[in-house]
């Protein structure tokens, strides 16, 4: 090859390739733009157990984290929480206060009250609109917005929701344990939860609210182990010094220590979920995989409102880690790759 045309090959090489250079850096400048015009990093709406907790996987991952929460949590009412490792028997809120103080040192996270009422998913990026008009622009999205318990229209019960009347043998039964109870519930829900109820009281009385619906399998072992079922409908559940009055319609009334019992069906806060289109189950949580992302890219969920059962402290706790880490993996993985 002759001088005059390596140099010239050269210098046209070499101009190739700045200019696919500057065109690789304004390819990555303008994908940087869909996401780097933000106010937050991520948005976890939700401040109880799952919220709270994967704000201190992302606080200390050092990623600007705001945290929105409307201060009404489930087990608000409950006067201690249990079955929780470390903390067992704190009340609620002070559990709350508690994370927060902890999570003050992570100056990234910050809190907002206020109640999310719109999401919207554009060029990877997720804007939030509260319900006084503010507007957030985030990456990524941890929904930890909980559910509510649609509680039986039968007087009293609400006042004692939460105290007399609880859910969950693991979060209340060592306290009633050895005395008698009620538990006002029937067909599938009774049978699932008496065999636990009767391994920490041999007192039980069942209160159907109505005809009975149980299988012969449980209606033989009640008879053997002596468990009372009433099928008159229940009018008023009094709040007596010594527990709780069951009084029916027909007149008679029973005394009990406690009782446990459930609402009606459980209200999951999924309407910010189903705003960007991400699944749910039968029963309205959101559906995630094992890292709790939801079936909508950056989209998390954690706590109660990401699955149908096995609602307890805890158990939210570990989902809010989970997601709280699994955000930042996305976070990083994404800089990683646009760095590139």
């Amino acid at each position: 090859m002759h001088r005059k045309a390596f140099i010239n090959r050269s210098v046209l090489a070499l101009m190739a390739t700045i200019t696919g250079r500057k065109a690789l850096f304004s390819q990555q400048e303008s994908t940087q733009k869909n996401y780097k015009p933000m106010d937050f990093e991520v948005a976890i709406i939700g401040g109880a157990s799952a919220g709270l907790s994967a704000a201190m996987a992302l606080g200390r991952s050092i990623r600007k984290t705001i945290v929105i929460d409307g201060g009404s949590p489930r087990n608000k009412p409950a006067p201690h929480a249990h079955n929780i490792f470390t903390r067992d028997g704190t009340p609620p809120l002070e559990l709350l206060d508690i994370a927060k103080a902890q999570l003050k040192p992570y100056t990234t996270v910050t809190f907002k009250t206020g109640k999310v009422i719109s999401a919207n998913l554009n060029n990877n990026l997720i804007t939030l609109t509260t319900d006084s008009n503010e507007t957030f622009t985030v990456r990524r999205l941890i929904l930890a917005t909980g559910l509510t318990d649609v509680l039986p229209a039968i007087k009293g019960f609400r006042e004692l929701w939460g105290t007399k009347i609880v859910h969950c043998p693991y979060c209340h039964g060592y306290e009633l344990k050895d005395q008698p109870v009620g538990i006002l519930m029937n067909g599938k829900n009774a049978e699932h939860i008496t065999p636990m109820v009767f391994n920490l009281n041999k007192s039980i009385h069942i209160f159907t609210n109505g005809r009975m619906e149980f299988s012969e399998q449980f209606l033989k072992w009640t008879n053997k182990q002596n468990i009372r079922i009433t099928e008159t409908e229940v009018d008023e559940l009094a709040d007596v010094a010594d527990g709780v009055q069951v009084r029916l319609k027909d007149g008679s009334s029973y005394l009990v220590t406690g009782i446990y019992s459930k609402g009606d069906k459980y209200k999951f806060h999924n309407e910010l979920a189903v705003q960007l289109g991400c699944k749910l189950s039968e029963e309205g949580a959101v559906q995630v995989d094992d890292m709790f992302s939801t079936t909508v890219p950056g989209v998390y969920a954690a706590g109660d409102l990401a699955h149908a059962s096995a609602h307890q402290v805890i158990i939210a706790a570990a989902g809010g880690a989970k997601a709280g880490m699994a955000c930042n993996n996305s976070l990083t993985m994404e800089d990683y790759e646009h760095a590139q």
